[in-house]
This record gives C-alpha cells, structure tokens and sequence, in this order.
C-alpha cells in the first residue's frame, strides 16, 4: 500500500435504467507482472488459461462456480487479466492489458468502491496519481450494430463492450472459457498468421477460434473475414 486514498470523480449523465460507472487509464506492465504473486499474498483465488490444452487452471479454487462466490477473483490469459471484486450489492471489475484496462463499477443503491479500490491499489492496478475518474454509462436494451468494418455478429459487438462478460455470455448462450469465448469466423481468403495460436479447427471458408473477448473486433476488421459469429447450435428435429 503506497498510503494513498484515491479520489473518485463521478460525472453524472442523467437518470439511467441500468446504470453503472466506467474509466479507463493504463497498467504499467511491470505492474500486471508482479500481478499474480501480489493476489497470492492476499489470499485471492487466481485462474489461468493454459494455450496448450485450451483448458483453465485454478489455485485457490476447485473450478470456476467457487470462484466466482469469493469476494475477489483474478484471471489471467498472456496479456489479458480481468479482477473481480465483490462489495455488498456492487461489484467492480477492472479488465484489460498493458495497453489500457477498463474499471467497471456495477450494482444497485448507493456505491461504496472505497475498499474495492485499496484492493486493487494493493495490487499496483490504480494509477500513479490515486485519481480514478468515471463516468456513468448505461447497458443497452438492445443489441447494438457493430460500427462499419467491424465485421461482428451484434451479440459479440454487445459482449466486448458490456459491463459484465461473465453475466452476459451466459444469457446469450456464447460458450466462454475463462476470458476466451468460442466464434467462428466465416471467411473470403485465409486469416493472418496472428490469429494461427487461437484457431482450434478449420474447414474451407469456416475457422473456429477460442478468442480472447478483447481480441474480437481486431478479428472483425481482417480483410480476410466476412463474419465472425457464434457457432450454430444444433436443434433436434421433432417433439
């Protein structure tokens, strides 16, 4: 603890529906570094994706139901960390990688983020000058567009930007595992040799990947990508 009370500057946009408070700053990467022994210390139960066996490895919890009851909870996939914190009714969730990170502050009544926050303070995950500025945002009621060139299906435009991934995919049926989430992309030439490690099959003009939910729209834009959408589903014929 560097002994510092950060300022939370909420900037009100009106009466919302579903209401929550969102701000963005960035991680020094020797920070999300010393991430993982630094939740240790603090008793955090963490899960890690593993590349080679497309599984999840959890320490400090038998599987993903217990960890998402703790009051705190870290995954961490190469670059990508997401950190929960539960408080009472609200949750905050911080998310992202060295290149910028996203807090997510969400529930109901009147927030208290303040212990949240020397948590995440704890693990070097605030920024230097202990000012953390958020704004109130609102979840959609409706799925919306992904803009031109960004070649998504609607409900995985929604995912990467909704405040609660976890939540969300469920609802929607996306198959997730852990910050990845199963798509297939359909395609009008072959993919750019960046996307080969999270391919887990391909057939002509269809690849599926098990993606990194940040990593969506840079998938949407390749020129080789018509859509990216999630698998079909089989429906049994008959009663």
């Amino acid at each position: 603890m560097r002994g510092v009370i950060p300022v939370i500057l909420f900037l009100s946009v009106g009466t919302l529906a579903q209401p929550y408070l969102w701000g963005t700053w960035t991680i020094p990467s020797e920070s999300l570094a010393a991430l993982p022994e630094r939740a240790e210390l603090l008793g955090i139960p963490i899960v890690r994706f593993t590349p080679e066996k497309a599984d999840l490895v959890f320490v400090g919890a038998t599987g993903e139901a217990e960890l998402l009851n703790q009051n705190a909870f870290l995954y961490l996939d190469n670059d990508f960390f997401l950190m929960g914190i539960r408080e009472g009714r609200w949750n905050t969730i911080l998310r992202g990688s060295t290149k910028a990170a996203e807090l997510v502050i969400l529930g109901e009544g009147a927030p208290e983020p303040l212990s949240s926050l020397a948590i995440l303070e704890a693990l070097g995950l605030l920024p230097p000058e202990g000012v953390v500025e958020l704004i109130q945002m609102e979840i959609p009621t409706k799925l919306p567009a992904p803009p031109a060139g960004i070649r998504l299906d609607p409900a995985l435009w929604a995912l990467v930007w909704h405040p609660d991934w976890f939540s969300f995919a469920q609802a929607q049926g996306l198959e997730r595992l852990g910050l990845r989430v199963r798509v297939v992309a359909e395609l009008c030439a072959t993919l750019s040799e960046e996307w080969e490690p999270f391919i887990r099959s391909s057939s002509g003009a269809l690849a599926e990947l098990l993606l990194p939910i940040p990593l969506l729209p840079e998938l949407g834009k390749d020129p080789a990508v018509r859509i990216v959408r999630p698998p079909y589903t089989p429906v049994p014929l008959g009663g």
